[in-house]
């Protein structure tokens, strides 16, 4: 069966039977763009932004666990480096939340002791 006899009688499909380029009208030059570099502004401004705004946001934190009567530790696990962030009960001193959890920071002090094992016995 060849493509004559299929395409015969019905009306010719421009998009399928032209594989010749259309010319276009006219054709504008491609412009080139080129990328600005953004400079970093400098390290210590930033750093001391991001202390006021760290100040600023940890009086905001402690201003609405006043209200519920709740304090927040932020605290470095020793043995794993990790900072943990814990909201505990004023009254009674009962840890409600602790960001990563225990059994997190468990596994991760496992692994880092794991890691240190496999190193002094491969050297």
């Amino acid at each position: 069966m060849s493509l004559e006899s299929i395409t015969s009688g019905a009306v010719p499909n421009p998009a399928v039977t032209s594989m010749a380029p259309r010319p276009t009208a006219e054709t504008e030059p491609v412009q080139s763009v080129q990328a600005q570099r953004v400079l970093p502004t400098e390290k210590a401004s930033v750093a001391n932004a991001s202390q006021q705004e760290l100040d600023r946001s940890f009086e905001q934190i402690q201003v609405m666990m006043d209200l519920r009567n709740r304090s927040v530790e932020f605290l470095t696990d020793e043995a794993s480096g990790a900072m943990v962030v814990k909201v505990v009960d004023a009254n009674s001193g009962d840890v409600i939340r602790q960001m990563p959890a225990e059994e997190l920071l468990s596994f991760m002090r496992n692994l880092t002791r794991m890691v240190g094992t496999f190193i002094d016995q491969s050297t």
